[in-house]
């Protein structure tokens, strides 16, 4: 596994350890001053190069991200993850078929 960035270390600090307290994206750009973007880009890095088991939930009033800890919190991180993917064909679908 390749060695965190300064970024990457930073998040990783921030982020809590199960879902009951997951930290909003708002929350993390307070404490770090950084763009939601640089924040997305960082935790996906964390994700797909370093393989960080990070979870995100968008429940209100306990949304946010969180390192997952279990087959629990892997399945409550996934929900939303199969939603985009789903919503992301649909559209894939219609702009596919989209006549000019």
């Amino acid at each position: 596994m390749e060695h965190l960035d300064k970024d990457e270390q930073r998040i990783m600090e921030l982020l809590p350890r199960g879902i009951d307290r997951p930290r909003p994206l708002k929350e993390i750009m307070k404490i770090t001053g950084w763009s939601s973007r640089r924040i997305r880009l960082t935790i996906n890095r964390l994700i797909v190069l370093h393989h960080k088991p990070i979870g995100a939930v968008y429940r209100k009033p306990h949304n946010g991200y969180f390192i997952i800890t279990n087959d629990e919190e892997r399945q409550l991180a996934l929900e939303p993850l199969a939603s985009q993917i789903a919503e992301l064909k649909k559209r894939t679908q219609i702009i596919r078929g989209v006549e000019f």
